[in-house]
């Protein structure tokens, strides 16, 4: 059975370290991220994407039940164990389906049983699928200052880095983002590719491809935008396209 990844989201160290403890004499489950408040948390999620989440309620920046709610809507299959100072936010735990709610003081044994349940329900849910959740449709979570936004990967043509910033151009819209290149590229899928130092580029999209001086010129699909490929890239960029045309 494969190891159930985890990420903790507490910002009090012995309830972390009694969390550590006992994941680690646990085989059914891998530790594979920590972090200490409810935006890092939302990041983890995104780049992770854990099987399940153990987080406190009461954490900075954006409290745990805000977080998990946000990290739901893109990973629904994702299972949580909330600990919280008191039952306040009990019902509304259990109204997103959390597995179990403990209130502090955590106990070793109280928390084995919670990861226990944890278990269960997971290793039903991938003997009931026969594989562990996945989206019908691909899709980035992609954030900006105030939200976040879900963009079906076909939808992209090329990502452009641009100062500080990255621009996700889509057939209609386009998206900014201050989340670093390498980030959105542990994100994507096999069509995508670093052409270039400022741009990543959706394979499937493209239409042409032109010489420029020191590097390539590409056209898509669907839009006038235009992205470039560095001329190191170009050859390692057909081989991917030859690739994928014979996957």
């Amino acid at each position: 059975m494969k190891r159930i990844k985890i990420v903790v989201a507490v910002d009090d160290q012995a309830s972390i370290d009694m969390i550590k403890s006992l994941v680690k004499d646990l085989t059914d489950f891998q530790l594979i991220g920590q972090c200490v408040n409810g935006e890092q948390l939302i990041e983890e999620v995104m780049v992770k994407k854990p099987g399940l989440v153990l987080t406190a309620v009461t954490i900075s920046k954006k409290n745990g039940m805000q977080a998990i709610k946000e990290c739901l809507s893109f990973f629904p299959a994702m299972k949580v164990i909330f600990i919280a100072d008191n039952n306040e936010y009990a019902i509304e735990a259990f109204e997103i389906a959390a597995v179990d709610y403990i209130v502090k003081p955590v106990s070793r044994e109280r928390l084995g049983q919670a990861l226990e349940k944890a278990n269960n329900i997971i290793s039903f849910e991938r003997d009931k699928t026969g594989t562990e959740h996945k989206s019908k449709q691909k899709i980035l979570p992609l954030r900006d200052q105030n939200a976040t936004f879900f963009i079906p990967l076909s939808d992209i043509c090329f990502i452009e880095k641009v100062g500080k910033k990255c621009l996700v151009y889509t057939t209609t819209e386009i998206y900014d983002t201050y989340e670093t290149m390498a980030r959105i590229l542990e994100r994507l899928d096999v069509s995508f590719f670093h052409a270039h130092r400022s741009y990543i580029i959706n394979l499937a999209k493209i239409s042409q491809i032109t010489p420029q001086k020191e590097s390539f010129i590409v056209h898509f699909n669907d839009t006038d935008k235009l992205a470039k490929i560095s001329k190191l890239k170009i050859n390692e960029l057909r081989e991917r396209i030859a690739l994928l045309s014979h996957g």
